[in-house]
């Protein structure tokens, strides 16, 4: 399970470093990650194992005779990339990527239990800003949930 906020530096080729402790919790464990447009102009990564299922449910889900579903299933797998985490825990962020997510050089890394996201510094103060104010009316809006 992926949690916890991480304040990283992007460098000069592109590569970030995923912050240790999600790089080894359980569902991480392997090497090969995807990364892929997420919502609100931030980045999915998912591990493998993950992306499989994710891309399992889409496949399962989606039929390509609904324009809404060709759209989102060409929004979302087509900038997916594979990558390998270097030596040093890092990975390559696509410039086209980069470019989506509006990342120049400082990100906020954010684990979301079954992924990792990233944004630029920026776009995540602002919509925490945004969304911290309507944090407890969202949380009513699941109550349902039992939690």
């Amino acid at each position: 399970m992926f949690i916890g906020e991480y304040r990283h530096t992007l460098d000069d080729k592109g590569r970030i470093a995923i912050p240790a402790k999600l790089r080894y919790s359980k569902i991480g464990e392997e090497e090969y990650w995807v990364a892929t447009k997420g919502f609100d102009h931030c980045l999915f990564v998912y591990p493998k194992n993950e992306w499989n299922v994710i891309v399992k449910k889409l496949n399962e889900r989606l039929t390509l005779t609904r324009k809404e579903d060709r759209s989102f299933l060409r929004m979302f797998v087509s900038p997916a990339n594979e990558q390998t985490v270097d030596k040093q825990g890092r990975i390559v962020i696509s410039q086209s990527l980069r470019e989506y997510a509006r990342v120049k050089r400082d990100v906020v890394i954010l684990g979301a239990i079954n992924r990792i996201e990233i944004w630029s510094e920026e776009n995540w103060n602002k919509y925490r800003e945004e969304n911290e104010k309507s944090f407890d009316s969202l949380g009513e809006k699941i109550a349902d949930l039992g939690l």
